[in-house]
């Protein structure tokens, strides 16, 4: 009869129970060791500052020598892994603000901070009289939808203050689902959180290189965003002259996060160069901008459109391209283009 009994393991008697063989590592359908050193590190992070983590899940048995009990790993094979590698001294906590172990290996550690880790209670689903096709089947049913959280929804998951509440208002704005900006399914994985971001650093301090700012736009702006009303407005008058431009915008390539970046970029660089959006005549303008998207689609379009198309398919999120597409299409929206 199979039976499921939750329990907790103290690190140490898990430790104990590694050392004397009572816990078995890596059956055929868990993966190999994966996870890298900083991921490691997090997880002991995690283990001494408190915080709780996922179930792990044993399958127990019985030793026929020795009668002991025999636990299997079915799910938390990284994680056991990283703990024992911990203490076994082969790698340091680079990924801690603490400085109580900051940096520290195992062999660093006062008897205090051994005691604070090895007394963390790990929370274990032992799981008997299972056999070993149920067992398999479990672990593909845990393991088969798992998805990766992006960077934007552990932002949402660790980060608070002024820049973050600002964000996560303008990623509530009906522009982007109305106008097709991103996806249903994109949406709920807080892409619009992410774009509302981007685009809040870009009327901030012109276009950035997303892999490594919009973390450091959280913390600069934890306490105070004083800037976010004078945002709000450019970007209100931005998004309703593109409305009266392109009034047919969910079904134009410019409604594509990439492509609105760079005319929301375009319109802001021509504010900043004297120009009062407000006064660019939007039917005439986006004329141009239409004329522009038929000649992306063609197969030998002219130089500008060439480069605009390689700066719109390649590292897209990165300051050149970036720079490139923004200065393409001021040149389009600018009365004076010929």
């Amino acid at each position: 009869m199979s039976k499921r009994t939750i329990t907790t393991k103290a690190v140490g008697l898990v430790y104990q129970l590694m050392q004397d063989g009572q816990i078995k590592l890596a059956p055929e359908f868990q993966r190999n060791a994966v996870w890298p050193r900083a991921a490691k590190a997090y997880l002991i992070d995690t283990i001494l500052c408190g915080r709780p983590m996922p179930l792990f899940f044993f399958q127990r048995g019985r030793s026929a020598q020795t009668g002991k009990p025999i636990f299997t790993v079915v799910d938390g094979q990284q994680r056991l892994r990283s703990i024992i590698e911990f203490i076994d001294n082969r790698f340091a906590l680079t990924q801690s603000d603490d400085a109580r172990f900051a940096g520290k290996k195992y062999s660093d550690f006062s008897t205090e901070l051994r005691d604070l880790l090895f007394d963390y209670d790990l929370n274990v689903e032992e799981l008997s009289g299972y056999d070993e096709e149920d067992i398999k089947n479990i672990f593909v049913r845990m393991n088969r939808y798992v998805v990766k959280l992006s960077p934007q929804e552990l932002r949402h998951a660790k980060e608070e203050g002024a820049f973050y509440d600002f964000v996560e208002k303008l990623g509530r704005n009906r522009f982007w689902r109305d106008k097709r900006v991103l996806t249903e399914g994109q949406l709920n994985r807080m892409k619009a959180v992410e774009f509302s971001a981007e685009v809040t650093i870009l009327l901030l301090e012109g276009p950035q290189d997303k892999k490594s700012s919009v973390d450091l736009y959280y913390q600069k702006y934890r306490s105070k965003f004083r800037a976010g009303k004078d945002v709000l407005a450019r970007l209100s008058n931005y998004l309703s002259w593109i409305s009266k431009a392109i009034p047919d915008l969910e079904t134009s390539r410019y409604r594509k996060p990439t492509d609105l970046y760079s005319l929301i970029g375009a319109l802001d660089r021509l504010a900043d160069s004297g120009h009062d959006v407000s006064g660019l005549p939007p039917v005439r303008a986006g004329k141009r901008l239409m004329q522009f998207e038929a000649e992306l689609r063609q197969d030998e379009p002219r130089r500008t459109v060439t480069r605009y198309r390689i700066a719109a398919s390649q590292q897209t999120d990165n300051i050149e391209p970036r720079e490139t597409r923004i200065s393409i299409l001021a040149n389009v929206v600018r009365p004076t283009t010929p």
